[in-house]
């Protein structure tokens, strides 16, 4: 199995999901062509089983200045009609949106923390969500754009402040907007390490978030793992099929 990874930052990458991907002996291949100057995404889908695109501060539609962001909704469109999986988390969820006609767009405060969120009914027989989960959900969020729900979108997670968190393309393309693959490490780099934001929206977070990864760290590992396992488990079905 191996599954193609746009990743944008060294910080910002498959994190607890290396653990369902090990149980499934599948192999990452990062493409970082933010970070990487000779680094470009293929050009089609063949010789990968799946999509992974993961988060970075650009926005979705920041295509003038990345063209690889262009060029990552168009590999979107070309593994969804091949069925073959795709998961976007945080930017990538967004870059999914826009690969099938969304709008992303700026909200009126940045959502930084371990934000509250439930299910939708559609996602109770959802191939990934149709499963048991802490209720409700906390998952670790840090953004300040959102999106709209495509056309062809199935909404499955849904937040108060900000209400699409999750949606649903076809049977296997997947956009999350929480960061439920993140680690306690992770989280607490990001928040110490984005002055502007967290001062802005959220100045009391640094001092809370020890308490907050104990609160809620497990309940959100538990979903990377049950999420992360029902994913790779849709690649090894379509790799048995085609």
């Amino acid at each position: 199995m191996k599954v193609l990874v746009l990743q944008s930052h060294l910080s910002s990458g498959p994190a607890y999901l290396d653990e369902p991907a090990a149980r499934h002996d599948a192999v990452l291949e990062a493409c970082m062509p933010h970070l990487e100057a000779d680094a470009k995404l293929p050009e089609d889908d063949s010789g990968y089983d799946a999509f992974m695109l993961l988060g970075g501060i650009m926005n979705a539609g920041d295509v003038a200045e990345y063209p690889w962001l262009e060029q990552a909704a168009e590999l979107v469109r070309m593994f969804t009609a091949k069925e073959k999986p795709v998961i976007g988390i945080c930017l990538g969820a967004q870059i999914i949106a826009r690969a099938f006609g969304a709008k992303t767009y700026f909200m009126p405060a940045s959502e930084i923390g371990f934000i509250q969120a439930h299910l939708t009914n559609a996602a109770r027989d959802d191939a990934l969500l149709g499963r048991e989960f802490a209720d409700p959900l906390f998952l670790a969020e840090f953004h300040s754009q959102t999106f709209d729900i495509p056309d062809s979108g199935t909404l499955l997670i849904e937040g108060k402040e900000c209400r699409n968190q999750a949606f649903r393309i076809g049977a296997a393309t997947y956009a999350f907007q929480a960061h439920f693959e993140v680690t306690p490490a992770s989280m607490t780099q990001w928040v110490e390490g984005s002055d502007e934001l967290v001062s802005k929206f959220v100045p009391d977070l640094p001092q809370q978030l020890p308490h907050l990864l104990n609160l809620y760290h497990y309940g959100s590992h538990d979903f990377c793992w049950k999420v992360g396992s029902a994913w790779f488990d849709l690649t090894a079905e379509r790799m048995k099929r085609a």
